[in-house]
């Protein structure tokens, strides 16, 4: 990387860096040879004569994909390290961080400036390292969205792992954004928690073939062959599960018990779907039926949550004061 058409170059990233209070510098393009050179250092074509702006924190991206960092280049091509005071050191931290939150439209973000001071004082970055890291950042946070799954493995390989500088950096952001990883979507790998369909198990990285979905609790249900495709969830709505149902047309049964109707309200309110034999009537049907076969039918002791595809069904489980299971049901169902 010392060929002599780029002298000049690394003599401006070398005053850029060291200087401190600018992240990137302007670089004329005088002749082919030169072209040609910063062109395969950057990996892309560049036109002669020019004048190319160039930031740091890309050139660092770069020169990593090289195998060296800027400040490695920047020693071995004049023969002494890099060497900023704590002043310019500083300095130079936050352009890095705020040209990273430019590019990905970040900087005018509530949290923004407390993000930058909190990285620059105790992110315990190297500086070499810093403008890799604040962009890598900065594009993880600009991707996220809640209620669109991934996983942090997706996101950044191994780099989301606990403990790593990156992803100290954007667990403060996230803090500072008043919200975690789960909420902001990002789960900690594609596999854990799997949901349990007509096709099996689904993880992230799978996809839920049927366009029209039956959501249940009872994993009884699928293996008593109800008509389907299902989806069980004993444990109620998870990311995993979301991912699945999102864009689907779903219809819901669960308990008639205050777990029950809670969970099924909120399937309903994510997904826009239907309630499937949950009515006050069928509830009521279910109880006369049940009664009647001598079935000792468990007591209902808290008042369930109004249901909100039924205003009736609170009022009449709670006058009756007895639980019915989608086991307890399961034969009408079939």
């Amino acid at each position: 990387m010392d060929e002599p058409e780029l002298a000049e170059f690394w003599r401006l990233a070398r005053e850029t860096l060291e200087g401190g209070g600018r992240s990137a510098f302007s670089f004329r393009v005088e002749d082919e040879r030169t072209a040609l050179t910063l062109g395969e250092l950057l990996r892309k074509p560049i036109a002669h004569p020019a004048r190319r702006q160039i930031s740091l924190a890309r050139l660092d991206e770069h020169l990593r994909a090289h195998g060296s960092t800027l400040p490695e280049v920047l020693e071995s091509v004049h023969g002494r390290p890099v060497g900023m005071s704590t002043n310019e050191e500083a300095s130079t931290a936050d352009a890095v961080l705020k040209f990273a939150l430019r590019e990905h439209g970040l900087l005018q973000a509530s949290w923004a400036a407390e993000w930058i001071e909190y990285v620059r004082r105790y992110g315990k970055i190297p500086q070499p390292a810093l403008p890799m890291i604040a962009n890598q950042a900065a594009e993880i946070l600009a991707q996220l969205k809640p209620g669109r799954w991934t996983t942090r493995f997706a996101l950044a390989g191994n780099d989301l792992d606990d403990g790593r500088p990156l992803t100290r950096i954007v667990h403060k952001a996230l803090q500072l954004m008043g919200t975690d990883w789960e909420r902001a979507g990002v789960l900690p790998d594609a596999y854990s928690n799997p949901v349990l369909t007509s096709q099996g198990y689904l993880t992230l990285n799978d996809t839920l073939e049927a366009q029209e979905i039956t959501v249940v609790r009872s994993p009884r249900l699928l293996e008593s062959g109800v008509k389907g495709p299902l989806m069980v969830l004993p444990n109620g709505l998870t990311p995993q599960a979301e991912h699945h149902l999102a864009g689907k047309t779903v219809r819901c049964h669960n308990d008639f018990t205050p777990d029950g109707i809670r969970t099924t309200n909120e399937i309903l309110a994510h997904t826009g779907g239907s309630a499937w034999r949950m009515s006050a009537a069928d509830y009521r049907e279910a109880v006369g039926t049940l009664i009647a076969r001598g079935v000792e039918l468990p007591t209902l002791n808290t008042r369930p949550e109004a249901a909100s595809w039924d205003p009736d069904l609170a009022e009449t489980m709670a006058t009756t004061g007895l639980m019915v299971t989608e086991e307890h049901v399961l034969p009408s169902l079939l």
